[in-house]
C-alpha cells in the first residue's frame, strides 16, 4: 500500500506556484493517450491523466469542492491561487449514473491535499466503462499555464504530479456592442457532462465578449468547462444563452444551434408519451391489392447483392403481438426479463459459434447484437419501466423505441440502419416473452426460396437452413444494412428499397431477382424462367473458370494494362478480395474506423487495423480514403452544425479541414504502415486545388516529422461536376485521380441517392455523367496522371469497355466481381472500346448506352 506523504500549504503554492500531487496510483500518461478527445484535444483543459492501480480519488492540493457532478464521476476544486481543477474518473463512465460510486465530499466544502474525494468500484468500471483513465486538468488555463509534468511513469498516491504557474483570473474591461439572449432545451442523454461542456466553452471562448449560460436561478460563465458543469443541467433542462459584444446576435444563435446538434453526444429528443412504445408504422399490408397470377409485372429497387436467381416468393409478415402492460410485480418481471435477455444471448453465442471463421462479416454483425443486449443505456431505460410498474415486455419495447428514436435523431443514414440491428434484438426478446418463437421466416422453406418483406433483419437469415434461400427483395432497406453484407456473403443476390409494390407480391409467385440491375420479375413467363436458369448455369461454369485465371495479370487483347483492384470496407475484405484476384485495393473506406463509437480512434488503433489490410493483401497497394463524413453521415464526438442540405454541406475534406488534428491523426497511421509507400492517399470531396494543398501541405509535414524520406502518392477523389470540370488543375496537384461515381453522378443528375423516389433513376452510364469521366480523364493527361474509377460502375462489366475506351486505367470493383470482371477486359480490344466510347457520349440516355454495349457484346 502507498504511503500517502502530505504537503503542506507552503509547498503547495508558493506566491503564484502550485504543486499538484496524484490524486491516485497508477500509470500516468499525457492527455493525448486519453481515448476522449475532449481531453485528448485539451478542449476540458491541460493537464495529466492516471491510469489507476487505486480505486480512491483524493484531493492533489487544498482547494474548496466547487462541484460534485451529478454522476458523482467528477468533481472540480479551486485552489487558493485560483486554478480549476476539474477530476474526471474513467471515460464515458458518465453513462453509469452515479452507480460503483461513493462521493466522500460536498460541494462549498474546505478538503487538505490527500483528503479521499470519491471511491469507486474498479471492478464495475472496468466491465462497464470504456476506460479507466482518470484526467485531472487545468480549466481555467487562460490564467493559469503547466510548467512541469510528469509523465510515461508509474506514480504513488501524493506524488508531485503537476506544476502549474499562475494567479487570479483577469477581468476584461467594459465591452461595447449589444446583448442578445436565447433559450435552448438540452436533449443530451446524460446532460451538461465534461465533453459537452467542452465542446461549448471551446466555442465560447471564440467571442472576445462575455457568454453567460443560465439553468433556472444559477448563472454561470460560458467559457468555463466547470462552470458548466456545475449547473447539474440534464435531460431536458431549459438553458439561457447571454451573449455580449459585437456580433452578439450571431454568436448567440451559433452557440444555441451548437446545443441543439448536441455538443458531439447523441441527442434524445423529449418523449411525446413516455408510457407508450412508438410503433414503427408502414402501409398496412391488407390494403395492398396482390398482383394478378396471369400479368408480369417488373419491379425495381436498389442494389443490395449481385447476381440472378429463379424461384417463389415466400412472404415474411410481420405479426405485432399483443403486450401486457401491466406487470405482476419488480421482482418477476425483472427475472422474465433478465431470463429473456439470457436466452436470446446464448442462442446468438451458439449461433457465432457453429460460424466459426466461415464469416467475418456474420460474425462481426452477430456480435454487435451481443452488444447492444448489454448496452447499459437499454438496460437503464428497460429498469426504469419495470420500476414504473410496466410489464417486462411492454418495459423492454419501450425502451427499445427510445434508443431507436436517440439514433434517428442522429440523422445519419448508416446509423439509420444499425436501428434495423435494435429493433432485431427487441422483437427476439419480446418473442420468448410473449411465447411468439423466435423467427418470423417459415421453418419449413422450399429450395427455391425467394424472402420477400417490409424489411429483413439479420436474425431472419440467420433462422433459413441452408440451401433453401436463393435470393430476397424488400420493400424498404437500404444496401448498406446488416441483411446486405449477409446476403453478400452468403452468396445470394438481394434488391432492397423497391417501395410498397413489394408487398404486393403474393405467396408462392414466380420470381426472377436481377441482383445486377436492381429488378425483380413476377409472374415471368416460362420462357424467361428457363432462359435465365440456363443462364446462371452458364454463369457459373464461367466464375469457376474465371476463378482459376484471377491471379493471372490483366490486360486487354492487344496488351493494354488495366489494373482491377478492390473496394474494401473492413479489415476483413482484405483476404478474400486477395483470392478472388485484386491487384490492390483502390479504395479504403476508412470510416469503418470512425463510426458507431464515442471517440476518435487512437493513432496506435488506426495504423494496426490499415497494416492487418496490407498484410492481407501481401504488399500490393492500399489506396486509403481520408476520413468522408459530415453532412448526412455525422459523427457523435464532432460536433457539426445540422444542415438542410447535409450532402452540399460540410463533408469530406471540408470536416478535414475544419478539424485538422483528425486529418493530422489519420495522416500519421496511414505513413506508418510497412511496407513505406504501400500506402496511397485519397482525399475525397475535393472541388479545388487549394484543397488538395492544404492537406499535400500537412502530409509532407507529417512525413519530415516521422524521418520518412520516400514520397507519398496522395490522391485527388472525383465526385463532383466542378472537380471533373477542373481535373487539369487538380492533376498538377495530385498524383492520381479517382473518380466516385456514385456521388459523381447524384450531383451531375440532381438526384439524392438516398432518395427513394429518385434513387431508381439515378445512372452512372447516363452519358452526361460519362462526359465528365471523359473531361477528368483528358484534364488528368495534361499532367500524365493515372485515372481509377472506384463507384459503383466500375463493378459492372457494362460500363468496362466504356471506362477504359475513355482513358481509365484502373477500376476498383466489389472483390467478388473481380475474376469475371478481369476476364471479361481480356476479351477487350482498345480500338474498340474507344469507338464505343466515343459514340456513347452522343447518346441521350442511359438505356441507349446499355443497349449499345450488349449489341457490341452480346454475351453480356
Amino acid at each position: 500500500m502507498s504511503t500517502l506523504r502530505h504537503v503542506t500549504p507552503v509547498e503547495q503554492h508558493t506566491m503564484s506556484q502550485l504543486k499538484l500531487v496524484a490524486p491516485l496510483a497508477g500509470w500516468a500518461t499525457r492527455l493525448e493517450e486519453v481515448p476522449d478527445p475532449a481531453f485528448a484535444q485539451r478542449m476540458v483543459g491541460d493537464g495529466i491523466a492516471v491510469d489507476p492501480t487505486s480505486a480512491e480519488l483524493r484531493a492533489p492540493c487544498d482547494g474548496v469542492v466547487l462541484s460534485v457532478h451529478a454522476s458523482r464521476h467528477a468533481c472540480t476544486l479551486r485552489t487558493p491561487t485560483g486554478a480549476e481543477i476539474l477530476l474526471h474518473i474513467g471515460i464515458d463512465t458518465v453513462n453509469l449514473r452515479g452507480e460503483g460510486f461513493t462521493v466522500h465530499v460536498r460541494e462549498g466544502q474546505n478538503v487538505r491535499a490527500g483528503q479521499p474525494l470519491i471511491t469507486f468500484d474498479m471492478d464495475l468500471l472496468a466491465r462497464r466503462a470504456r476506460s479507466l483513465v482518470t484526467a485531472m486538468v487545468v480549466t481555467n488555463g487562460d490564467a493559469h499555464t503547466i510548467t512541469g509534468r510528469v509523465e510515461d511513469r508509474e506514480v504513488s498516491v501524493g506524488e508531485l504530479l503537476l506544476e502549474v504557474q499562475g494567479g487570479e483570473e483577469t477581468h476584461p474591461g467594459e465591452v461595447n456592442g449589444t446583448t442578445a439572449e436565447r433559450h435552448v432545451r438540452l436533449l443530451i442523454p446524460h446532460g451538461l457532462h465534461a465533453r459537452p461542456a467542452a465542446a461549448f466553452a471551446r466555442h465560447a471562448r471564440l467571442h472576445p465578449g462575455p457568454v453567460n449560460v443560465g439553468h433556472k436561478a444559477h448563472t454561470v460563465n460560458g467559457k468555463s468547462v466547470v462552470a458548466l458543469m456545475s449547473l447539474s443541467a440534464q435531460h431536458g433542462a431549459t438553458l439561457t444563452v447571454t451573449v455580449r459584444g459585437e456580433q452578439a446576435e450571431q454568436v448567440a444563435q451559433e452557440l444555441v444551434d451548437l446545443v441543439t446538434s448536441g455538443l458531439g453526444d447523441p441527442i434524445l429528443p423529449l418523449a411525446e408519451s413516455p408510457a407508450a412504445p412508438v410503433e414503427h408504422v408502414r402501409a398496412p399490408v391488407a390494403a395492398l391489392v396482390p398482383f394478378t397470377p396471369d400479368t408480369e409485372v417488373l419491379l425495381k429497387g436498389t442494389i443490395a447483392a449481385p447476381g440472378m436467381a429463379v424461384g417463389r416468393a415466400v412472404r415474411v409478415i410481420e405479426e405485432q403481438p399483443e403486450l401486457t402492460r401491466a406487470g405482476r410485480g419488480l421482482l418477476e418481471e425483472n427475472q422474465r426479463l433478465t431470463e429473456a435477455l439470457s436466452r436470446v444471448r446464448q442462442d446468438i453465442e451458439a449461433m457465432i459459434s457453429r460460424e466459426g471463421k466461415g464469416s467475418a462479416a456474420r460474425t462481426e454483425i452477430f456480435r454487435a447484437h451481443l452488444a447492444l443486449l448489454d448496452d447499459p443505456e437499454l438496460a437503464d431505460a428497460a429498469t426504469q419501466e419495470l420500476q414504473s410498474g410496466y410489464s417486462a415486455e411492454w418495459a423492454w419495447r419501450t425502451a427499445v423505441e427510445k434508443q431507436v428514436r436517440v439514433l434517428q435523431g442522429l440523422k445519419d443514414s448508416l446509423l439509420a440502419e444499425r436501428v434495423d440491428d435494435l429493433r432485431d434484438i427487441g422483437r427476439r426478446v419480446i418473442a420468448l416473452l410473449t411465447g411468439k418463437g423466435g423467427s418470423r421466416v417459415p421453418a419449413e422453406l422450399p429450395t427455391d426460396t425467394i424472402l420477400v418483406a417490409d424489411e429483413l433483419l439479420p436474425s431472419d437469415l440467420a433462422a433459413v437452413p441452408p440451401g433453401r434461400l436463393v435470393a430476397l427483395c424488400t420493400a424498404h432497406g437500404g444496401p448498406t444494412s446488416h441483411v446486405a453484407i449477409l446476403a453478400a456473403g452468403m452468396g445470394i443476390p438481394a434488391v432492397v428499397a423497391m417501395g410498397d409494390a413489394a408487398l404486393r407480391v403474393p405467396e408462392g409467385a414466380q420470381l426472377i431477382v436481377d441482383g445486377d440491375r436492381g429488378e425483380v420479375h413476377v409472374h415471368p413467363p416460362a420462357a424467361a424462367r428457363e432462359a435465365t436458369l440456363h443462364a446462371i448455369a452458364a454463369r457459373a461454369s464461367r466464375r469457376e473458370a474465371n476463378l482459376a485465371r484471377a491471379h493471372e495479370e490483366c490486360r486487354t487483347a492487344d496488351g493494354t494494362r488495366i489494373e482491377v483492384v478492390a473496394n474494401l470496407g473492413r479489415p476483413g475484405d482484405a483476404a478474400s478480395a486477395f483470392a478472388k484476384g485484386a491487384e490492390g485495393c483502390g479504395l479504403l473506406r476508412s470510416e469503418f474506423l470512425f463510426l458507431d463509437r464515442v471517440t476518435a480512434p487512437s493513432e496506435e488503433e488506426q495504423t494496426a487495423q490499415y497494416q492487418e489490410i496490407a498484410d492481407g493483401l501481401r504488399g500490393q497497394h492500399v489506396v486509403i480514403r481520408t476520413l468522408d463524413v459530415g453532412g448526412d453521415k455525422p459523427l457523435a464526438y464532432l460536433p457539426l452544425p445540422e444542415e438542410e442540405n447535409p450532402v452540399l454541406g460540410l463533408r469530406g475534406v471540408r470536416v478535414s479541414l475544419r478539424h485538422p488534428e483528425l486529418l493530422r491523426t489519420q495522416l500519421r497511421a496511414i505513413l506508418k504502415v510497412k511496407p513505406t509507400g504501400v500506402c496511397r492517399i485519397l482525399v475525397p470531396m475535393i472541388t479545388s486545388a487549394s484543397e488538395m494543398r492544404a492537406v499535400r501541405a500537412m502530409v509532407e509535414e507529417e512525413r519530415r516529422a516521422l524521418g520518412i524520406t520516400a514520397p507519398v502518392q496522395l490522391g485527388a477523389m472525383i465526385e463532383v461536376p466542378a472537380a471533373a470540370v477542373m481535373a487539369d488543375r487538380l492533376a498538377a496537384d495530385a498524383d492520381f485521380l479517382s473518380i466516385g461515381t456514385n456521388d459523381l453522378t447524384q450531383y451531375a443528375l440532381a438526384m439524392d441517392r438516398g432518395n427513394p423516389h429518385v434513387a431508381a433513376q439515378l445512372d452512372g452510364l447516363h452519358p452526361g455523367v460519362l462526359r465528365l469521366v471523359a473531361q477528368t480523364v483528358e484534364g488528368a493527361r495534361k499532367h500524365s496522371r493515372p485515372v481509377a474509377v472506384c463507384g459503383g460502375i466500375a463493378s459492372d462489366p457494362r460500363a468496362a469497355p466504356l471506362l477504359i475506351g475513355l482513358g481509365v486505367t484502373e477500376l476498383s470493383a466489389t472483390p467478388s466481381v473481380v475474376p469475371d470482371l478481369k476476364a471479361f477486359i481480356r476479351t477487350l480490344t482498345l480500338p474498340q472500346c474507344v469507338e464505343v466510347a466515343r459514340k456513347a457520349l452522343t447518346f441521350e440516355s442511359g438505356d441507349d448506352v446499355r443497349a449499345l454495349v450488349m449489341s457490341t457484346w452480346p454475351g453480356l
